[in-house]
């Protein structure tokens, strides 16, 4: 979806119609994917590589103590 507005110039409030999300939460994907890019997604249940990354370290510590 994202990528119908970054790369086809959709506008974010045609793309929220077509799928029966509110624009806002569109412009909200798109800020994600210019801050993260491919990882701003990973899936459902799944992290980002540095969150996961950082949550493991935190339970290394906790561990640690």
């Amino acid at each position: 979806m994202v990528k119908l507005i970054t790369e086809l110039g959709k506008k974010p409030t045609d793309v929220a119609r077509d799928i029966g999300v509110t624009p806002t939460t569109i412009r909200r994907w798109v800020t994600e994917y210019s801050l993260h890019g491919e990882d701003a997604f990973p899936g459902k249940g799944n992290l980002r590589p540095l969150d996961a990354e950082q949550k493991r370290l935190e339970k290394e510590i906790r561990d640690l103590k």
